[in-house]
């Protein structure tokens, strides 16, 4: 049996699927220890016919697998997940690529521990070549968690140790089964909801400082396209993590914390997504995201991490919440946060 099931959707990645196919057969761990599952997402370019050429090539390796119809990120990664075999899991996305020894340095803390997750860093790439980092080690020394508490839960949801992308990890196959882990369907940001429940399961934790997985800045991507309707996925996508919260039972020990996630990542979070990928935001999607907001979290004021973790900038554009805000003032917000971020 492979070590690690690594899966990667496929949407019109033509032009990039041999760089990350290449990385990815070439790893230092033994391409015989990897089971790749390739699923297409009914392309429309010939990313389909590339995947079958790989599949010839490594056929003991490499599964693929065809959409009829695109179900999104979110619909691929969970039709990968059915196929998967392995004890760990990875997620790779195909306009990326990683370092060589990418598996190798994440399953090595796992021949001494029985982690649940190992995490890395990792670096944006511009490079539309298969390149590789000349310098990889951060500052810091690699550490591991061990989760036994509700006070060490909470260090690890506030600081969301395990990182926001699915990807640059390995995961503990049976976490993701016994505790029901998965992908919001038909969505983009599908990722936000998957990280979140992934945090309140971990229980040992390894992070290696070292930058080994290559995320592409493509202008292409689902994420940067500009003024897509897409993009109110993101309020989507939080309603269903606020909602899975209470279904589990997280408020009742995390209420304050998790407040304080959603103002980060639901309200200032989508505030920053107005700023970046609209040229001109609508005024209507600024006062349905409070309106969201404030459905969860009617007295953000209150929350004992409002005062220290938030800068004075972010504590202005909170405010938001408690006044009325004219379109004229909300552009002015928006204005003050491209030219200083958020």
């Amino acid at each position: 049996m492979a070590l690690i099931s690594v899966i990667l959707p496929c949407y019109n990645v033509a032009q990039y699927i041999d760089r990350v196919m290449t990385s990815l057969t070439q790893q230092t761990i033994g391409i015989e220890n990897l089971e790749i599952i390739c699923v297409d997402d009914a392309s429309t370019d010939n990313t389909w016919s590339l995947l079958q050429t790989w599949e010839q090539r490594f056929a003991q390796s490499i599964t693929i697998v065809h959409c009829e119809t695109n179900g999104r990120q979110g619909t691929a990664r969970n039709i990968g997940l059915q196929y998967a075999s392995s004890p760990y899991i990875a997620f790779v996305d195909a306009d990326d690529w990683v370092e060589l020894d990418y598996f190798e340095r994440l399953y090595q803390p796992i021949l001494s521990n029985d982690y649940d997750v190992v995490v890395c860093r990792y670096q944006r790439d511009f490079s539309n070549e298969l390149s590789f980092f000349p310098t990889r080690k951060t500052e810091k020394n690699d550490y591991s968690l061990i989760i036994d508490s509700i006070d060490k839960r909470k260090n690890l949801l506030n600081n969301f140790t395990c990182g926001h992308p699915v990807w640059g990890k390995i995961i503990k196959r049976t976490l993701l089964e016994e505790h029901s882990i998965f992908f919001p369907e038909q969505l983009t940001y599908e990722d936000a909801y998957f990280e979140a429940l992934l945090h309140f399961y971990v229980r040992k934790v390894y992070l290696i400082e070292e930058q080994l997985y290559h995320y592409y800045v493509n202008p292409q991507s689902t994420v940067l396209q500009k003024d897509s309707y897409h993009h109110i996925d993101w309020l989507t996508v939080h309603i269903i993590k606020w909602q899975t919260w209470a279904e589990r039972g997280f408020l009742i020990n995390y209420r304050e914390d998790l407040e304080y996630e959603f103002l980060w990542s639901c309200y200032l979070g989508f505030i920053k997504l107005l700023a970046l990928r609209y040229d001109k935001p609508p005024y209507s999607l600024f006062l349905l995201a409070k309106n969201i907001t404030l459905e969860r979290v009617p007295e953000y004021h209150t929350n004992r991490y409002t005062e220290e973790g938030f800068n004075a900038f972010q504590k202005i554009v909170l405010e938001t919440l408690l006044y009325p805000i004219t379109p004229t003032q909300f552009d002015d917000i928006i204005e003050m946060i491209r030219k200083h971020g958020l």
